[in-house]
């Protein structure tokens, strides 16, 4: 059964009553849905849209350093491990961030905290054109990773309320793949670059920004725990939602869930070598190979992205179901582990190639194997996380994702200076794939078990 138009009883057991509508005629994405599909689909695609808007311009607008960057050399004189340290400087400030915005996130209406979260970005991206020396370029650039870290937690506990666990797969497939889209922000910057210079790239980017914040102010905030509800197929009498608590009892309930622990692991592994590899391959492409600066932004960025694009559709839709012997959430887990795994497998092979098209086709494979693990186990953290303390649990995983993703350029950026190759400078990265893909296996045997006590939670609302 599905909601009436009276908001009466469902076969699902869930009131409508018991959902927040805000009264107002402007927060209209996200409305509640009634018959059939409803109860996969409680408030259909447009909020999962919203928020992969959101994450893709951040992207975007992130990776343009990437693409520009032997533009800011040549005019400011800094070296790669200067280079490298610019993302490690800001996930020191986002690191820093995420605990008060999980805890803001837990309490708050998200909606609200993510659309100023994305002015702010906005308002970063024309400081970042207007910067007259690097010092100030760089706080501007640290800055924008802080309000990044602000955004994570309220945007992943959204879609956790708007998408039951038999489409989180998607809806959180399309999230992480937009956070990881760095290839566009680096063919657009490259462009944008080479036209405009690297000032004009990023007063450009302003205008989507402040675009996508009207956009996401329009978000209704869902009720927390809705979709878990829905799926447990909770008693209509049940209380709506439980309070968070204080912040230490929050991470008492977190802390002993392993299956948490694995998968936060494998995404940080993920994310320092996949921020490594996109942080510095235009260079490489320059560097190694010879292309001029759109050429290797191109190339690079376009690798990156289809590559992700399609690993994230193919893992999407085989999570689905489940298959023979497993549970659904066992079968993420093993796809997402095993395409880390295999994806470090077609990296080595890359880095040894001196033909350009080889090298770019190879890496395209990896992104695509890779990107399996994006769908599969952000999903697994939502499933394992209970709702009122999933903006703590996101933001958890926000602050290791971004020292991992923090330290890949870093490490790059060290290694290439006292090797004097950039080639040499991405080895280390090969090793920590595989490491970050066993991580991710470790989560089979703790996942279904995890899982179930959220929607068993969810039933009776304790």
């Amino acid at each position: 059964m599905t909601l009436n138009r009276g908001g009466r009883r469902m076969a699902t057991g869930i009131d409508r009553g018991t959902v927040v509508d805000r009264g107002s005629r402007w927060r209209t994405i996200g409305t509640l849905r009634t018959g059939p599909g409803s109860a996969v689909l409680p408030f259909g695609w447009g909020p999962a849209i919203v928020l992969v808007l959101v994450a893709f311009v951040d992207r975007i607008e992130f990776s343009l350093v990437a693409a520009v960057l032997p533009q800011l050399q040549a005019e400011w004189g800094f070296g790669d491990a200067v280079a490298g340290s610019l993302p490690s400087a800001s996930a020191i400030a986002a690191g820093v961030l995420a605990i008060p915005a999980a805890y803001l996130a837990d309490r708050h209406d998200r909606g609200r905290i993510v659309t100023w979260v994305v002015v702010l970005w906005s308002l970063a991206t024309l400081g970042s054109a207007l910067a007259p020396t690097f010092l100030i370029f760089y706080l501007v650039r640290v800055g924008l990773a802080a309000a990044e870290a602000v955004d994570n937690p309220a945007s992943a506990s959204l879609l956790a309320d708007f998408y039951p666990p038999s489409t989180r797969s998607t809806a959180f497939g399309w999230w992480r793949t937009s956070a990881y889209l760095g290839g566009a922000g680096i063919v657009l910057g490259g462009v944008l670059a080479d036209w405009l210079g690297w000032r004009g790239a990023f007063m450009v980017m302003t205008i989507p920004g402040l675009l996508v914040a009207v956009l996401v102010s329009r978000l209704k905030e869902p009720e927390r725990g809705y979709a878990d509800r829905l799926a447990a197929r909770a008693d209509s009498s049940l209380q709506a939602h439980t309070p968070s608590g204080p912040l230490a009892t929050q991470l008492r309930r977190l802390l002993p869930i392993r299956t948490l622990w694995f998968t936060g692991a494998a995404l940080t592994v993920m994310s320092l070598s996949i921020g490594g590899l996109t942080f510095w391959l235009p260079s490489l492409l320059q560097r190694r190979y010879g292309l001029s600066e759109s050429a290797a932004a191109t190339a690079g960025g376009g690798m990156t992205l289809l590559g992700i694009v399609l690993g994230t559709l193919v893992a999407a839709m085989a999570t689905r179901r489940a298959v023979v012997g497993t549970s659904l959430a066992q079968w993420r887990v093993l796809l997402g582990g095993s395409g880390i795994l295999v994806g470090s497998v077609f990296m080595s092979i890359a880095l040894g190639m001196n033909s350009t098209l080889m090298f770019v086709v190879l890496l395209t494979v990896f992104a695509f194997f890779s990107a399996f693990a994006l769908p599969t186990l952000t999903a697994c953290v939502a499933d394992v996380v209970p709702a009122r303390d999933r903006g703590l649990g996101f933001g958890m995983l926000q602050i290791a994702a971004t020292a991992g993703g923090a330290v890949g350029p870093l490490l790059v950026g060290v290694v290439s200076d006292a090797a004097d190759s950039l080639t040499v400078g991405l080895i280390p990265l090969l090793p920590l794939l595989a490491v970050g893909g066993v991580f991710a296996l470790l989560a089979y045997w703790s996942v279904e078990r995890d899982s179930m006590r959220v929607l068993a939670a969810a039933a009776r609302e304790e």
